[in-house]
């Protein structure tokens, strides 16, 4: 198989791997719901009637608005529901984080409950749309173990051609590189994961990185290099350097490295 040919079909099969549609079905229908549950306490509200009231001060009588008196229970229990959800969605560096985090400070009143439905149903559009930055790190979980599934059955093909390794390693590499850039926003002061050109850094700049913060020693960091170097003969065609097995030990590893690391 000549070389290009299979680093296409390698970047092909990243290109086309979409975010996993599970967790974010179920998000979204979790925005359903309490889209629902919220328009019901408005619709289920007491009416009640404008009348006459004492003036505890001056002791003249003044007329109170008509308003609808929402069920207390429902709406605490619905505002925390809502609080929790706008908690996982929301990046910390969304415009909108700062009004999530003002939902367990939400009036009991029909106009705040109008708001959030409305707040919601923006937030619902935004996620449909892939208009927001990140999701909840569970879905980067998912993200993770989609790759390194699709890696492991490419790996499990073996007796059907002999490149299914090679695409396997770059898949495995994908996996490790996204782990490793997770892990430099998540120092104390965050490392940056361009070079000062503003190139992306590859696999082994990072390593170097996150092994001078001290997050990991030099024997782990020569492991990930060792990694780092199998992906790239695998993406640069280079067949001869690594064997199956190679990249089985590499599955392994990365997958504890996950575990280690990145929970």
């Amino acid at each position: 198989m000549p070389k290009h040919s299979l680093l296409s079909w390698g970047r092909e099969v990243i290109w086309f791997m979409s975010i996993p549609t599970k967790t974010l079905e179920q998000i979204l229908k979790r925005f359903d719901a309490l889209i629902a549950e919220g328009r019901a306490i408005v619709d289920s509200a007491e009416n009640v009637s404008a009348r006459y009231e004492r003036n505890d001060f001056g002791g003249s009588f003044m007329i109170s608005d008509a308003y609808k008196k929402l069920n207390w229970p429902s709406f605490v229990e619905w505002r925390t529901n809502t609080a929790t959800l706008l908690c996982h969605v929301l990046p910390k560096d969304n415009v909108h984080r700062p009004s999530g985090e003002g939902f367990p400070e939400l009036s009991a009143s029909e106009d705040s409950v109008e708001w959030a439905i409305a707040f919601l149903k923006g937030i619902k559009t935004d996620l449909e749309a892939g208009l927001l930055d990140s999701l909840s790190s569970h879905i980067e979980a998912e993200v993770a173990s989609d790759y390194l599934a699709q890696a492991e059955q490419l790996m499990g093909d073996g007796s059907v051609g002999k490149y299914e390794h090679v695409a396997a390693a770059v898949l495995c590499g994908s996996v490790l590189e996204k782990a490793l850039k997770q892990l430099c926003g998540e120092q104390v002061p965050p490392i940056s994961v361009v070079t000062s050109n503003g190139a992306p850094k590859t696999l082994n700049p990072l390593i170097d990185a996150l092994k001078s913060s001290g997050l990991f020693n030099e024997p782990k960091a020569k492991q990930l290099r060792a990694w780092a170097d199998l992906r790239n003969n695998a993406a640069h065609g280079e067949f001869s350097q690594f064997k199956q097995d190679d990249v089985k030990l590499m599955l392994l590893g990365v997958n504890s490295f996950l575990a280690d690391y990145v929970g």
